[in-house]
């Protein structure tokens, strides 16, 4: 079945209409968003169970994609939210549908149910301690049939305290209207925690459509693995999404013979790091039999294998994606890649023989213990690879953000002036190399709100519905943050 508007393939055979009505709000763009596997399966989840659940985004949230219906005509509304700055989309979209944002203001009115899921429930739902009726914290396939079953339920008796009374004898639900008394008086523990698919045979792993207008294209995505052994200090993903799960190799070359014939789709495979899966390089001997081209996120240099980088050129890949996150050693060593710029360049010269030519390079700055000289090592790096083996970069330069629940959470973010002088000492150290360099950075006042959202308490969040109420923009921002009130009120939620 194909949405001709949007060129979209639907890839499974699903229900039509369904009740309740519910509204699935991706709340960036519909380029981000059917990029989002956990978007495509939750939406799959749903209509399986026979809800009638319909798409809205950032940029079409006038109508729903599937029956072209208002916001404020759902009785319930749910979020996928990936990043923190989408919270203030999600403010932006119920706002201009006007719907209250508190939800005591919707309870005091029988307003819409609204509720979040999605990656940052990992990391910090406190953030949505003020907007959401519910939050289901982690995977979403561990509470949906509860939250379906409370949902259907109170569409018969319409009393929401009811509602939240169900959904909270869930452990992986965090129901604000009820559990933010308990973290205000600091008087027990809540034991809540994120729900986790340990097996994920019992999970989809592919995407739900195709469609040129996402991110990647038309590109058929796989999920390879949830979680990550690795602990690195900076990253989410060991220390809030769990230890490595991996999907197998036999129910991935399923998902690949199944949809080979549709037409011309790329294969794109989801994972924190290709190269941790087991059984890899049989995954890559289906693709290339099947004929399809294979492309990665972003690739552990370390573990690159011949077999990964030929399995890219045979689809016509010229590029690849590496994480040195710091330009030398010592410091790329703090962050546990204990790799060095020697192994960067030999492996980066067997990409060479495969056709390889040009490299992008993701890259921090503001690291716990950086000095300048580790921001020149950033360009000194750079410029090796051009002078050795004459591969042309682009340098992807984010600033390092501090998150909950990680063991760098302590540490402070660099801050916008001092980032922005550092960046400059990078740009001075790259200065005529402009044609064979191209350098990339993320506007550090977005990773400042980035910053600031993380690490959001109840008191935040209340208060930045109500500056948003009252200016309709994002200076909530501006306000006092407590990092400090925010670990104890997550200790109290059980995270």
């Amino acid at each position: 079945m194909s949405n001709v508007n949007l060129d979209e393939t639907v890839l499974l055979d699903m229900p039509r209409g369904g009740a309740p009505l519910w509204a699935y709000i991706y709340p960036n763009t519909y380029k981000v968003g059917m990029a989002n596997l956990g978007f495509h399966y939750i939406y799959a989840a749903l209509q399986k169970r026979g809800v009638g659940v319909e798409r809205f985004f950032l940029d079409m949230m006038e109508r729903s994609v599937e029956g072209q219906r208002k916001l404020s005509e759902f009785s319930v509304i749910t979020a996928s939210v990936s990043f923190e700055t989408d919270y203030i989309n999600v403010l932006k979209m119920l706002h201009y549908n006007k719907i209250p944002l508190y939800w005591r203001d919707r309870a005091s009115i029988d307003g819409p149910v609204v509720g979040i899921g999605g990656a940052v429930t990992y990391i910090n739902p406190l953030l949505f301690s003020a907007v959401a009726d519910f939050v289901c914290l982690g995977d979403g396939e561990v509470v949906i049939d509860h939250l379906v079953a409370s949902i259907r339920s109170y569409m018969h008796h319409g009393n929401k305290k009811k509602l939240w009374d169900d959904l909270s004898t869930s452990s992986s639900i965090y129901v604000p209207p009820i559990h933010n008394r308990t973290i205000i008086s600091k008087n027990d523990t809540l034991n809540r925690k994120r729900g986790r698919a340990e097996d994920l045979s019992q999970s989809m792993g592919h995407s739900l459509w195709l469609t040129s207008k996402a991110a990647f294209g038309r590109t058929l995505l796989l999920e390879l693995q949830r979680g990550c052994f690795r602990n690195c200090p900076y990253c989410v993903v060991p220390n809030n999404f769990g230890e490595a799960r991996y999907r197998s190799a036999e129910d991935i070359a399923s998902y690949i013979y199944k949809f080979k014939d549709y037409d011309d789709f790329n294969v794109g495979l989801v994972t924190p790091e290709a190269g941790d899966h087991p059984e890899l390089d049989f995954i890559l001997d289906v693709i290339t039999n099947v004929k399809k081209k294979v492309s990665f996120a972003s690739l552990r240099i370390d573990a690159l294998s011949e077999k990964v980088v030929e399995a890219m050129a045979m689809g016509g890949k010229r590029s690849i994606t590496i994480a040195p996150e710091a330009g030398s050693d010592d410091l790329r060593s703090s962050l546990k890649k204990r790799f060095t710029n020697k192994v960067i360049i030999e492996k980066l010269a067997m990409t060479k023989e495969y056709g390889i030519s040009s490299i992008k390079m993701y890259f921090m700055l503001g690291l716990p213990d950086e000095k300048d000289d580790d921001v020149r090592a950033i360009a000194e790096l750079t410029k090796e690879i051009w002078e050795q083996l004459k591969l042309k970069s682009t340098i992807s330069i984010s600033p390092f953000v501090p998150k909950p629940g990680t063991p760098f959470s302590d540490q402070p973010f660099v801050g916008i002036k001092e980032g922005q002088r550092r960046l400059k000492i990078l740009k001075e150290n790259l200065k005529g190399f402009g044609k064979v360099i191209t350098l990339k950075s993320v506007d550090f006042k977005g990773s400042f709100k980035e910053y600031v959202l993380s690490w959001y308490g109840l008191t935040e969040a209340e208060m930045s519905i109500d500056v948003f109420e009252k200016n309709k923009d994002n200076s909530f921002l501006n306000l006092p943050l407590s990092r400090e009130d925010q670990k104890e009120q997550s200790a109290i939620l059980g995270f």
